[in-house]
Protein backbone atom coordinates (compact mmCIF):
# COMPACT_ATOMS: atom_id res chain seq x y z
CA UNK A 1 0.00 0.00 0.00
CA UNK A 2 1.20 3.21 -0.71
CA UNK A 3 0.10 6.84 0.78
CA UNK A 4 -1.18 9.43 -1.63
CA UNK A 5 1.74 12.05 -2.33
CA UNK A 6 0.17 14.97 -4.41
CA UNK A 7 -1.68 17.59 -3.85
CA UNK A 8 -4.96 18.41 -6.19
CA UNK A 9 -7.28 21.72 -5.86
CA UNK A 10 -10.83 20.52 -7.22
CA UNK A 11 -11.23 24.03 -8.48
CA UNK A 12 -9.37 23.50 -10.99
CA UNK A 13 -11.36 20.42 -12.60
CA UNK A 14 -13.17 21.68 -15.88
CA UNK A 15 -16.95 22.38 -16.28
CA UNK A 16 -18.03 18.70 -16.87
CA UNK A 17 -16.30 17.92 -13.35
CA UNK A 18 -18.23 19.84 -12.03
CA UNK A 19 -21.44 19.42 -10.19
CA UNK A 20 -23.63 20.47 -13.29
CA UNK A 21 -21.75 18.48 -15.55
CA UNK A 22 -21.75 15.26 -13.38
CA UNK A 23 -26.00 16.02 -13.19
CA UNK A 24 -25.99 15.81 -16.42
CA UNK A 25 -24.02 12.93 -17.09
CA UNK A 26 -26.45 11.26 -14.18
CA UNK A 27 -29.61 12.47 -16.34
CA UNK A 28 -27.86 11.08 -19.74
CA UNK A 29 -26.96 7.42 -18.31
CA UNK A 30 -30.33 6.94 -16.59
CA UNK A 31 -31.88 7.61 -19.59
CA UNK A 32 -30.24 4.22 -21.08
CA UNK A 33 -30.07 1.73 -17.98
CA UNK A 34 -31.18 2.14 -14.29
CA UNK A 35 -28.58 1.65 -11.68
CA UNK A 36 -26.49 -1.08 -11.52
CA UNK A 37 -26.81 -3.49 -8.23
CA UNK A 38 -24.96 -2.67 -5.29
CA UNK A 39 -25.48 -5.99 -3.21
CA UNK A 40 -23.88 -6.87 0.11
CA UNK A 41 -21.60 -9.51 0.00
CA UNK A 42 -22.26 -12.07 2.78
CA UNK A 43 -18.88 -13.83 2.29
CA UNK A 44 -16.61 -10.81 1.87
CA UNK A 45 -18.58 -9.13 4.97
CA UNK A 46 -17.98 -12.62 6.95
CA UNK A 47 -14.41 -13.02 6.11
CA UNK A 48 -13.60 -9.28 7.02
CA UNK A 49 -15.81 -8.45 9.70
CA UNK A 50 -17.00 -5.62 7.90
CA UNK A 51 -19.87 -4.31 5.89
CA UNK A 52 -18.69 -4.90 2.18
CA UNK A 53 -20.52 -4.08 -1.09
CA UNK A 54 -20.61 -4.83 -4.28
CA UNK A 55 -21.05 -2.71 -7.36
CA UNK A 56 -21.95 -4.61 -9.98
CA UNK A 57 -20.88 -3.23 -13.41
CA UNK A 58 -21.23 -6.45 -15.06
CA UNK A 59 -24.89 -6.09 -15.71
CA UNK A 60 -24.55 -2.74 -18.23
CA UNK A 61 -25.37 -2.39 -21.71
CA UNK A 62 -22.03 -4.27 -22.33
CA UNK A 63 -20.91 -5.79 -19.21
CA UNK A 64 -18.34 -3.30 -18.05
CA UNK A 65 -18.64 0.28 -16.70
CA UNK A 66 -17.09 1.50 -20.07
CA UNK A 67 -20.42 2.19 -21.69
CA UNK A 68 -21.15 5.10 -19.62
CA UNK A 69 -18.37 7.22 -20.43
CA UNK A 70 -19.13 6.56 -24.04
CA UNK A 71 -23.11 7.82 -23.66
CA UNK A 72 -21.95 10.74 -22.24
CA UNK A 73 -19.19 11.71 -24.49
CA UNK A 74 -21.57 10.73 -27.94
CA UNK A 75 -24.54 13.18 -26.02
CA UNK A 76 -22.26 15.58 -25.89
CA UNK A 77 -21.46 15.98 -29.59
CA UNK A 78 -25.00 15.55 -30.48
CA UNK A 79 -25.79 18.44 -28.56
CA UNK A 80 -22.94 20.34 -29.73
CA UNK A 81 -24.36 19.58 -33.75
CA UNK A 82 -20.58 17.74 -34.21
CA UNK A 83 -20.93 15.16 -36.92
CA UNK A 84 -18.92 12.62 -38.10
CA UNK A 85 -18.35 8.86 -36.70
CA UNK A 86 -15.68 8.01 -33.19
CA UNK A 87 -12.83 6.24 -33.43
CA UNK A 88 -11.46 4.96 -30.64
CA UNK A 89 -8.10 2.87 -29.16
CA UNK A 90 -8.94 0.15 -26.81
CA UNK A 91 -8.12 -3.26 -24.93
CA UNK A 92 -11.98 -4.16 -25.55
CA UNK A 93 -14.50 -2.24 -23.05
CA UNK A 94 -14.24 1.00 -24.20
CA UNK A 95 -14.52 -0.01 -28.06
CA UNK A 96 -17.17 -2.04 -27.00
CA UNK A 97 -18.44 1.05 -25.18
CA UNK A 98 -18.24 3.66 -28.27
CA UNK A 99 -19.60 1.09 -30.50
CA UNK A 100 -22.78 0.45 -28.35
CA UNK A 101 -23.07 4.62 -28.30
CA UNK A 102 -22.17 5.14 -32.04
CA UNK A 103 -24.83 2.40 -32.62
CA UNK A 104 -27.69 4.09 -30.65
CA UNK A 105 -27.00 7.24 -32.68
CA UNK A 106 -26.20 5.97 -36.30
CA UNK A 107 -22.61 6.92 -36.25
CA UNK A 108 -19.62 4.84 -38.05
CA UNK A 109 -17.38 3.84 -35.12
CA UNK A 110 -13.53 2.51 -35.89
CA UNK A 111 -11.71 0.51 -33.19
CA UNK A 112 -8.18 -0.23 -32.76
CA UNK A 113 -7.54 -2.78 -30.87
CA UNK A 114 -4.45 -5.09 -29.61
CA UNK A 115 -2.88 -7.62 -32.15
CA UNK A 116 -3.75 -10.09 -29.45
CA UNK A 117 -7.37 -8.63 -28.14
CA UNK A 118 -9.77 -10.40 -25.50
CA UNK A 119 -11.52 -12.27 -28.26
CA UNK A 120 -15.05 -12.03 -26.63
CA UNK A 121 -14.66 -8.34 -26.62
CA UNK A 122 -13.73 -7.70 -30.48
CA UNK A 123 -16.60 -10.03 -31.57
CA UNK A 124 -18.34 -8.24 -29.42
CA UNK A 125 -17.35 -4.94 -31.06
CA UNK A 126 -17.85 -6.38 -34.92
CA UNK A 127 -21.51 -7.53 -33.42
CA UNK A 128 -22.30 -3.49 -33.04
CA UNK A 129 -21.45 -3.00 -36.01
CA UNK A 130 -18.39 -0.84 -35.74
CA UNK A 131 -15.05 -1.95 -37.82
CA UNK A 132 -12.12 -3.25 -36.14
CA UNK A 133 -8.76 -2.35 -36.31
CA UNK A 134 -5.74 -4.67 -35.52
CA UNK A 135 -2.37 -3.34 -34.95
CA UNK A 136 0.34 -2.62 -32.00
CA UNK A 137 0.66 -4.25 -28.77
CA UNK A 138 0.79 -1.12 -26.25
CA UNK A 139 -2.37 1.89 -26.26
CA UNK A 140 0.44 4.56 -27.07
CA UNK A 141 1.05 2.70 -30.46
CA UNK A 142 -2.74 2.06 -31.07
CA UNK A 143 -3.33 5.63 -30.44
CA UNK A 144 -0.99 6.84 -32.48
CA UNK A 145 -2.40 5.05 -35.83
CA UNK A 146 -6.24 6.01 -34.06
CA UNK A 147 -5.26 9.51 -33.79
CA UNK A 148 -4.35 10.13 -37.56
CA UNK A 149 -7.29 7.74 -38.99
CA UNK A 150 -9.76 10.07 -37.09
CA UNK A 151 -8.17 13.30 -38.61
CA UNK A 152 -7.66 12.06 -41.82
CA UNK A 153 -11.56 10.95 -42.10
CA UNK A 154 -12.94 13.99 -39.92
CA UNK A 155 -14.09 11.65 -37.22
CA UNK A 156 -14.21 12.18 -33.10
CA UNK A 157 -11.31 10.66 -31.24
CA UNK A 158 -12.80 9.41 -28.33
CA UNK A 159 -9.68 9.31 -25.80
CA UNK A 160 -10.37 6.20 -23.38
CA UNK A 161 -9.55 8.24 -19.78
CA UNK A 162 -8.91 10.82 -20.30
CA UNK A 163 -11.72 13.22 -22.21
CA UNK A 164 -13.64 15.62 -18.95
CA UNK A 165 -17.45 13.55 -20.97
CA UNK A 166 -15.61 10.03 -20.37
CA UNK A 167 -14.67 10.67 -16.82
CA UNK A 168 -17.99 12.50 -15.95
CA UNK A 169 -19.81 9.57 -17.46
CA UNK A 170 -17.63 7.24 -15.23
CA UNK A 171 -18.14 8.96 -12.47
CA UNK A 172 -21.99 7.96 -12.45
CA UNK A 173 -20.33 4.85 -10.49
CA UNK A 174 -19.63 6.81 -7.67
CA UNK A 175 -22.83 8.93 -7.78
CA UNK A 176 -24.73 5.89 -7.97
CA UNK A 177 -22.68 4.17 -4.77
CA UNK A 178 -23.30 7.13 -2.41
CA UNK A 179 -27.48 7.30 -3.43
CA UNK A 180 -27.54 3.48 -2.33
CA UNK A 181 -25.24 3.77 0.50
CA UNK A 182 -24.97 6.96 1.94
CA UNK A 183 -22.62 5.82 5.35
CA UNK A 184 -19.94 3.85 3.09
CA UNK A 185 -16.34 4.81 3.88
CA UNK A 186 -14.35 3.71 1.13
CA UNK A 187 -14.25 2.75 -2.59
CA UNK A 188 -11.80 0.36 -4.05
CA UNK A 189 -11.61 1.13 -7.57
CA UNK A 190 -9.56 -1.07 -10.15
CA UNK A 191 -7.25 1.49 -12.59
CA UNK A 192 -5.35 1.52 -15.71
CA UNK A 193 -5.43 4.96 -17.21
CA UNK A 194 -7.49 5.83 -14.56
CA UNK A 195 -10.78 7.55 -15.66
CA UNK A 196 -12.70 5.13 -13.91
CA UNK A 197 -10.83 6.29 -10.47
CA UNK A 198 -10.78 9.87 -11.40
CA UNK A 199 -14.84 9.51 -11.82
CA UNK A 200 -15.10 7.99 -8.65
CA UNK A 201 -12.80 10.64 -7.02
CA UNK A 202 -14.29 13.57 -8.23
CA UNK A 203 -18.19 12.15 -7.31
CA UNK A 204 -17.28 11.31 -3.84
CA UNK A 205 -15.78 15.07 -3.29
CA UNK A 206 -19.02 16.47 -4.30
CA UNK A 207 -21.31 13.62 -2.82
CA UNK A 208 -19.74 11.78 0.46
CA UNK A 209 -16.12 13.88 1.10
CA UNK A 210 -15.36 11.81 3.90
CA UNK A 211 -15.15 8.93 1.74
CA UNK A 212 -12.00 7.32 0.69
CA UNK A 213 -10.74 6.20 -3.18
CA UNK A 214 -8.58 2.90 -2.80
CA UNK A 215 -6.75 2.49 -6.08
CA UNK A 216 -6.04 -1.04 -7.64
CA UNK A 217 -3.38 -1.69 -10.02
CA UNK A 218 -1.63 -4.91 -11.56
CA UNK A 219 2.02 -4.35 -10.91
CA UNK A 220 2.85 -5.60 -14.83
CA UNK A 221 0.80 -2.43 -15.96
CA UNK A 222 1.46 0.14 -12.98
CA UNK A 223 1.48 3.45 -14.88
CA UNK A 224 -0.66 5.13 -12.55
CA UNK A 225 1.43 3.92 -9.49
CA UNK A 226 4.93 4.95 -10.58
CA UNK A 227 3.38 7.85 -11.80
CA UNK A 228 2.04 9.23 -8.72
CA UNK A 229 5.26 8.37 -7.18
CA UNK A 230 7.44 9.92 -9.68
CA UNK A 231 4.93 12.74 -9.35
CA UNK A 232 5.11 12.80 -13.44
CA UNK A 233 3.55 10.91 -16.18
CA UNK A 234 4.84 7.67 -17.14
CA UNK A 235 4.60 5.96 -20.10
CA UNK A 236 5.76 2.43 -20.01
CA UNK A 237 7.45 0.62 -22.54
CA UNK A 238 5.72 -2.56 -22.27
CA UNK A 239 2.71 -3.99 -20.25
CA UNK A 240 2.83 -7.82 -18.95
CA UNK A 241 -0.93 -8.63 -17.01
CA UNK A 242 -3.92 -11.04 -17.99
CA UNK A 243 -5.91 -8.08 -17.10
CA UNK A 244 -6.61 -6.08 -20.43
CA UNK A 245 -8.85 -3.70 -19.37
CA UNK A 246 -6.04 -2.25 -16.89
CA UNK A 247 -3.11 -2.39 -19.23
CA UNK A 248 -2.99 0.70 -21.40
CA UNK A 249 0.37 1.23 -19.56
CA UNK A 250 -0.15 5.26 -19.34
CA UNK A 251 -1.80 8.04 -17.59
CA UNK A 252 -2.86 11.54 -18.21
CA UNK A 253 -2.00 14.84 -16.58
CA UNK A 254 -5.32 14.95 -15.74
CA UNK A 255 -5.96 11.81 -14.41
CA UNK A 256 -2.77 11.86 -12.33
CA UNK A 257 -3.76 14.38 -10.70
CA UNK A 258 -7.13 13.87 -9.53
CA UNK A 259 -6.34 10.14 -8.28
CA UNK A 260 -2.73 11.52 -6.93
CA UNK A 261 -4.35 14.17 -5.32
CA UNK A 262 -7.71 12.49 -3.50
CA UNK A 263 -6.58 8.45 -3.30
CA UNK A 264 -6.03 7.42 0.46
CA UNK A 265 -4.26 4.08 -0.52
CA UNK A 266 -2.46 2.43 -3.43
CA UNK A 267 -2.57 -1.34 -4.04
CA UNK A 268 -0.23 -3.25 -6.61
CA UNK A 269 -1.23 -6.65 -7.56
CA UNK A 270 0.04 -9.74 -9.30
CA UNK A 271 -1.93 -11.82 -11.79
CA UNK A 272 -2.61 -14.93 -9.68
CA UNK A 273 -4.68 -12.90 -7.45
CA UNK A 274 -6.74 -11.71 -9.68
CA UNK A 275 -8.05 -15.91 -10.79
CA UNK A 276 -7.83 -16.36 -7.24
CA UNK A 277 -10.60 -13.33 -6.46
CA UNK A 278 -12.62 -14.41 -9.81
CA UNK A 279 -12.71 -17.97 -8.15
CA UNK A 280 -14.03 -16.71 -5.07
CA UNK A 281 -16.75 -14.80 -7.02
CA UNK A 282 -17.89 -17.23 -8.94
CA UNK A 283 -17.90 -19.55 -5.76
CA UNK A 284 -19.18 -17.46 -3.26
CA UNK A 285 -20.98 -15.20 -5.32
CA UNK A 286 -22.09 -16.43 -8.25
CA UNK A 287 -20.49 -13.38 -9.59
CA UNK A 288 -19.31 -14.16 -13.30
CA UNK A 289 -16.29 -11.14 -13.50
CA UNK A 290 -13.22 -10.74 -16.05
CA UNK A 291 -9.88 -10.47 -14.65
CA UNK A 292 -9.70 -6.41 -14.18
CA UNK A 293 -13.38 -6.53 -12.87
CA UNK A 294 -12.04 -8.72 -9.98
CA UNK A 295 -8.83 -6.51 -8.56
CA UNK A 296 -10.58 -4.63 -6.19
CA UNK A 297 -11.94 -8.06 -4.10
CA UNK A 298 -8.30 -9.31 -4.87
CA UNK A 299 -7.46 -6.30 -3.16
CA UNK A 300 -9.64 -7.05 -0.01
CA UNK A 301 -8.72 -10.41 -0.20
CA UNK A 302 -4.79 -9.56 0.24
CA UNK A 303 -6.12 -8.08 3.54
CA UNK A 304 -4.92 -4.63 1.60
CA UNK A 305 -7.94 -2.86 2.38
CA UNK A 306 -7.93 -2.34 6.45
CA UNK A 307 -11.22 -0.52 7.80
CA UNK A 308 -14.34 -0.84 10.36
CA UNK A 309 -16.82 0.79 8.37
CA UNK A 310 -19.04 -0.13 5.18
CA UNK A 311 -16.43 -0.64 1.95
CA UNK A 312 -18.18 -1.05 -1.84
CA UNK A 313 -15.41 -2.85 -4.41
CA UNK A 314 -16.67 -1.73 -7.58
CA UNK A 315 -16.48 -5.15 -10.29
CA UNK A 316 -15.91 -3.44 -13.67
CA UNK A 317 -16.52 -5.90 -16.26
CA UNK A 318 -17.54 -9.66 -16.80
CA UNK A 319 -16.26 -9.94 -20.60
CA UNK A 320 -13.62 -12.91 -19.57
CA UNK A 321 -12.69 -15.43 -21.95
CA UNK A 322 -13.32 -19.12 -21.96
CA UNK A 323 -9.31 -19.27 -21.56
CA UNK A 324 -9.25 -16.73 -18.65
CA UNK A 325 -12.31 -19.06 -17.50
CA UNK A 326 -10.80 -22.16 -17.63
CA UNK A 327 -8.02 -20.90 -15.74
CA UNK A 328 -10.27 -19.34 -12.51
CA UNK A 329 -12.06 -23.17 -12.92
CA UNK A 330 -8.52 -24.68 -12.23
CA UNK A 331 -7.65 -22.44 -9.47
CA UNK A 332 -7.84 -23.57 -5.83
CA UNK A 333 -8.86 -21.02 -3.08
CA UNK A 334 -6.69 -21.06 -0.04
CA UNK A 335 -7.68 -22.85 2.71
CA UNK A 336 -8.03 -19.04 4.55
CA UNK A 337 -11.10 -18.70 1.98
CA UNK A 338 -12.34 -22.01 1.17
CA UNK A 339 -14.15 -22.47 4.47
CA UNK A 340 -15.63 -18.90 4.11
Amino acid sequence: MTEKPMGFDPRNLPPALQAEGLTDAYQVVRQVFPPTPLVESIALSTLLKRSVWLKLETVTPIRAFKVRGALVKAADLEAQGEAGGLVTASAGNHGLAVAYAGRRLGRPVTVFVPEQANAVKVAGIKALGADVRRGGRTYRELSGQAIPFAEQTGAVWVHPFDDPRVIAGQATVGVEIVEALPEVTQVVVPMGGGGLAAGIAVSLLAKAPGCALVGVQMSGADAMLRSIAEKRVVTLDRVDTVADGLAPGTVTERTLAIVGGTAESLVRLEDHELFVAMRFLLERERILAEPSGAAGVAALLRGEVPGTGPVVVVVTGANVTMEHLAVVMATSLPDTLAAV
